[in-house]
């Protein structure tokens, strides 16, 4: 793959592009005039309240549902009997036989699996007398043994989550890149840890949402749903409908935020759709709180054990490592999250010498899939925890441990050992940007002074990546049988007869800014304003341009999304002057669009845009022969990424955006209670197309993951019983919980992207890594070791008591 120029650097006049405009959209959200699934009201609307699981494992002998059936105002009570009767249940392609065959209906048949998992469905009049009808099902079930660890699903006689399956581990790969053994024999160190990777949620604001309507007449199905993929759900919808695609119009309103999390509510989105072709009326389903942190989704759940081999120097040679991922009840869409440590394995380094031996295990749990930095986070938890260990094995500070093992700026392009290609970066100077703002150096030695004053204080830094967008061809190196490859998207412009202007893409805009977004590339290219350019809001099947890959998820949008609009435009140009050449009697090379009008370049001749467009639309006859009528134009941009190199390497993302954080905590020894003293973060998302929407997002980054580390865990009893499924329990981060921070950037233009854009919106944990690499320094000068992603108060203050009577321990939640 070789460098390309950026498309902005071929822009005429580039006005709008990296301009911080004041997003489009926003004047609807804050005067509370958005219009969100939940909002939306049809006439004979019914709603549907789903009956779960209280069980982890169990065996559903009878349902009885005639008392539920009798009360006035309920319309049906849908089972998972009913369900299996009526679909094709999902399957998982990835997998070998038999683990394909999960018979994922979306509800429980015969077995429920973990509790929270629906068991039936009631259609009412409103959502009391639902909830009225759902306490009158009478179940019997047969507890059966829950499994609810790795350990457990691993071991010899162990119960099976799915009877069908032979053992409760559905694939299992080891990736060996160079001479690992090599590495390894000739270190002066190897440094052996174990580290466990929290399973915690995103929790957007709006949970999942759902509303289905039959037309009997017309035999087709609308579907509302605050899903980020629907292009790609509404196919798998239809399958399992037994319907073809053209009877499915999917329509993705504003969304409340969704984090990954909103691409895996498409077994909501059968069940009710089952409902409404029942009933014969539109069926409208709301999640609650406590259904969405039951059941909506996790995130990946890892545990690992790992190595890393240095010289005395400090010079990184080999790292291995085992990681084992816990993916609850279903693999839905894993393993594409255990997978992803690929995509940057090696992280911002240089080593050659890499070994994952990479497991899959099924537990009664709620099932794990797409949740921001989806299985990317964890491999970056691994490196840098391992970095950090091993710098403080060899007494060198982690910041210079870290600068010799860089890849530096001059190797980029550079090629990974799992054969990413890092399209750019200055990873040294990223660093040394980062650690002058905080003044390091002070701020060490301000730490030892608080220490000797007898507090708990620490600073910890942390390096992480993201990689964007996901070229399908990933899932090939576990079913090479696949025919999945590449990404794209799709996009379209219209000029109207009075020169306003519609785009649309096939993106799904989950509060991240496309309306803007979209109006800028477009303004730019055609020299007009950004307000005189509508795009369409959200996403709808029968209006938007799409793809299957169509939708906002993996950090996609700076490059495909902004990609195909740049397309569609450039297309839109090119006919906006070879149209004005012809009126004008002039060479096309003596045409340029300036200010929303077309100039020519040889004398005084102008037209504006709108003069253009009625002759294109209503001027016909005029147009040269073989010229279309009309100023519309479609473009799918398809990212240039290949098959993989081998069933172990490939370049399986276009752009890798890297960042920075430092973290200085303050412990407090009473309660364990962590304290953020200072936490500044350093992004390098290449060029912006709107600095100010990607500072939001940054901002969204270090709340998220400082978060996870701090406050948010999902937490399980030793029944599988959820003790963590409201905000009483879940302690989901708020702005009054986060500390002031400080945001920096650096500004290395993608060498491959068209834009020169990275993917940025989702970040690479950089700050959850720092908070527990600080709490490690802090809690190290008492021999504490900190293995754990999650930074319990109550093990912390239980490992301070221990430590300070005379005993060694580690922090692991």
């Amino acid at each position: 793959m070789t460098a390309t120029v950026p498309i902005t650097e071929q822009i005429v006049k580039k006005k709008w592009i990296g301009k911080s405009l004041a997003r489009k959209e926003d004047r609807r959200f804050i005067t509370g005039q958005g219009q969100y699934t939940g909002d939306l009201r049809l006439p004979n609307l019914s709603y549907a309240i789903i009956l779960r699981s209280p069980y982890a494992h169990a065996k559903i002998v009878s349902i009885d549902v005639e008392n539920a059936l009798a009360l006035p105002g309920v319309f049906a009570v849908i089972t998972g009997k009913d369900v299996a009767n009526e679909v094709e249940p999902f399957t998982n392609g990835m997998l070998q036989p038999p683990y394909n065959q999960m018979n994922d209906y979306g509800i429980a048949v015969e077995r429920a699996r973990y509790v929270g998992e629906p068991i039936a469905v009631v259609v009412a009049a409103d959502e009391y007398i639902g909830r009225d009808a759902a306490d009158l099902i009478n179940i019997e079930y047969e507890n059966l043994p829950a499994v609810l660890s790795p350990d457990q699903a691993m071991a010899p006689g162990c119960a099976l989550v799915h009877e069908n399956f032979p053992t409760n581990v559905p694939w299992h790969k080891k990736f060996t890149y160079g001479d690992v053994d090599v590495a390894f024999g000739t270190a002066d160190l190897v440094v052996h840890e174990k580290f466990y990777f929290h399973r915690f949620t995103s929790s957007p604001l709006e949970p999942n949402a759902v509303l289905v309507n039959y037309d009997r007449g017309k035999g087709n199905f609308t579907i509302w749903s605050n899903n980020q993929r629907p292009a790609n759900v509404a196919a798998n919808i239809a399958k399992a409908l037994k319907v073809a695609q053209n009877m499915l119009r999917f329509i993705s309103p504003d969304i409340g935020g969704g984090f990954g999390i909103k691409v895996q509510n498409y077994m909501y989105i059968l069940l009710i759709a089952i409902a409404s072709r029942k009933v014969g009326r539109p069926v409208q389903w709301n999640e609650t709180r406590q259904e969405h942190l039951l059941a909506s989704n996790h995130g990946n759940e890892v545990y690992y054990e790992g190595d890393i081999a240095v010289q005395k120097d400090g010079t990184i040679i080999g790292l291995r490592a085992r990681a084992v991922h816990d993916e609850g009840a279903y693999m839905r869409r894993e393993p594409v999250g255990a997978l992803n440590f690929i995509r940057h394995a090696s992280l911002t380094y240089k080593f050659k010498a890499l070994e994952m031996d990479v497991w899959t295990t099924i537990t009664n749990k709620c099932p794990v899939g797409p949740s921001r930095v989806y299985g990317k986070m964890q491999q970056n938890y691994l490196v840098e925890r391992l970095v950090d260990s091993a710098a403080r094995k060899l007494g060198m500070d982690p910041v210079q441990f870290r600068q010799k093992n860089f890849v530096g700026p001059e190797s980029m392009p550079y090629q990974t050992p799992t054969g990413a290609i890092l399209d750019g970066g200055d990873y040294p100077q990223m660093l040394q940007q980062l650690i002058l703002g905080v003044d390091y150096n002070g701020t060490t030695r301000e730490v030892q002074r608080m220490r000797e004053e007898g507090k708990v204080v620490g600073v910890g830094v942390a390096m992480a990546m993201d990689s964007a967008p996901l070229n399908g061809a990933a899932t090939l190196l576990v079913n090479p049988k696949l025919n999945n490859s590449g990404d794209c998207e799709a996009a379209f412009v219209r000029v109207n007869e009075d020169a306003s202007i519609i785009a649309a893409v096939g993106t799904s805009p989950q509060g991240s800014g496309h309306e803007t977004s979209v109006s800028q590339i477009v303004a730019d290219i055609l020299q007009v304003d950004p307000y005189d350019v509508y795009t369409l809001p959200g996403f709808d099947m029968w209006t938007h341009p799409y793809t299957p890959y169509s939708g906002t998820y993996a950090s996609r949008f700076a490059i495909t999304g902004a990609s195909a609009i740049y397309g569609a435009s450039m297309k839109m140009r090119e006919k906006i002057i070879r149209i004005a050449a012809h009126l004008m009697e002039k060479q096309v090379a003596d045409i340029e669009l300036v200010d929303g009008k077309v100039v020519s370049k040889i004398g005084q001749q102008s037209m504006t845009l709108k003069e253009i467009a009625h002759v294109a639309w209503r001027d016909v006859a005029r147009l040269q022969s073989n010229e279309e009528p009309g100023l519309m134009e479609y473009y799918v941009y398809r990212t240039p990424l290949g098959m993989p190199l081998d069933d172990m390497r490939g370049n399986f993302a276009l752009t890798y955006s890297a960042s920075a954080c430092i973290v200085v905590v303050e412990v407090d020894p009473e309660t364990g209670v962590v304290h953020v003293r200072r936490i500044r973060l350093i992004e390098d998302s290449g060029n912006k197309i709107n600095p100010m929407i990607v500072d939001g997002m940054i901002h969204g980054q270090l709340a998220h993951q400082l978060g996870a580390a701090l406050f948010e865990r999902i937490k399980y009893n030793d029944e599988g019983q959820l003790e963590t499924s409201s905000f009483m329990d879940y302690l989901a981060t708020t702005s009054v919980d986060l500390p002031p921070f400080e945001i920096d950037s650096i500004t290395t233009p993608s060498l491959f992207s068209p834009l020169g854009t990275r993917g940025t919106a989702e970040g690479g944990g950089a700050p959850l890594i720092a908070a527990v690499n600080a709490i490690e320094d802090a809690l190290s000068q008492y021999g504490i070791h900190v293995t754990s992603s999650y930074l319990d108060p109550v093990e912390i203050r239980e490992s301070l008591l221990k430590a300070r009577s005379g005993n060694r321990t580690s922090v692991h939640a």
